[in-house]
């Protein structure tokens, strides 16, 4: 069994830091077709009772390593995946909750991939489509592929309020950048090594960082594109959002990209961009 167990000396103050290190140079872009390394990233909050299966449905192959990054779990869920034998497992741990955000950036920082895959721990993702997630980018088709619960057939269904929030978000997204992103809240993504260095300072440490990654991948004129997945309903525990968190942090991120995009035509002064970037947005 080969589990590797790291907790990281990080707090939310460091968040924003340059996400690029040394796994950075073990990584070969010139062999991605032949043999891509794939990294995938799985924040962990307290879902003991999926966290096992999910893991064990990611094919098992010796071109992928796993990165699970323990946000603070009280319950089993880093006893359960202690329990998995046989495959490449990173654990890192945060000390303390610190968000859905900052635990996909913590494993940002260990990967070593060529491509860099996040789902969720609840089993609402299925890992057997990770080869369909992927391929646009082996094809250099993409940059960032995000699998959508809106295309294809899946029948999960989506709450009002977060079809609403969502279409306000991509309303926002092509008026700004001409980026039309449905499902811009999934957490099941993959993308290329280099899109991940263009995306070093990232801001929301929460909820907020799905909508982030998608703006400021747009403003760096990264290729985005949806794929179809299937949405499985949770069958254990309970979702942890917090609505009105995630309304604040989507509508900042909204608000500060906005100013970062006009302030290009010179209509916001510069020292209340900074200010605003620096001091508003944590």
């Amino acid at each position: 069994m080969s589990i590797r167990q790291i907790t990281p000396d990080i707090d939310d103050s460091n968040i924003d830091k340059d996400y690029s290190t040394e796994s950075s140079s073990k990584i070969k872009n010139s062999y991605i077709k032949d043999s891509p390394l794939i990294s995938v990233v799985i924040p962990l909050y307290n879902e003991e009772h999926s966290i096992k299966n999910v893991i064990e449905r990611i094919p098992d192959h010796s071109s992928y390593e796993i990165i699970v990054v323990d946000d603070g779990s009280t319950d089993k869920s880093v006893n359960k995946v202690q329990e998995i034998e046989g495959r490449n497992i990173k654990i890192i741990h945060h000390d303390k909750n610190q968000g859905y955000g900052a635990s996909i950036l913590t494993g940002f920082k260990y990967v070593t991939g060529d491509i860099i895959v996040t789902m969720d721990s609840d089993g609402q993702h299925n890992p057997e489509e990770i080869s369909d997630l992927i391929k646009p980018i082996i094809n250099e088709q993409a940059d960032i592929v995000v699998g959508s619960r809106y295309l294809g057939s899946s029948t999960y269904k989506v709450l009002l309020y977060a079809r609403v929030g969502e279409y306000f978000i991509n309303l926002c997204l092509w008026f700004l950048y001409h980026q039309k992103i449905r499902n811009n809240q999934s957490g099941f993504r993959a993308f290329s090594s280099s899109s991940l260095k263009k995306l070093k300072i990232m801001r929301h440490v929460r909820f907020g960082l799905c909508t982030e990654t998608l703006f400021k991948a747009a403003s760096k004129k990264l290729r985005i594109i949806e794929i179809a997945v299937n949405m499985n309903p949770r069958k254990h525990g309970c979702s942890y959002v917090k609505l009105f968190h995630i309304i604040k942090s989507i509508s900042l991120c909204i608000l500060f990209y906005g100013l970062k995009r006009f302030r290009k035509i010179r209509f916001v002064p510069k020292p209340i961009y900074d200010k605003f970037y620096s001091n508003i947005i944590k």
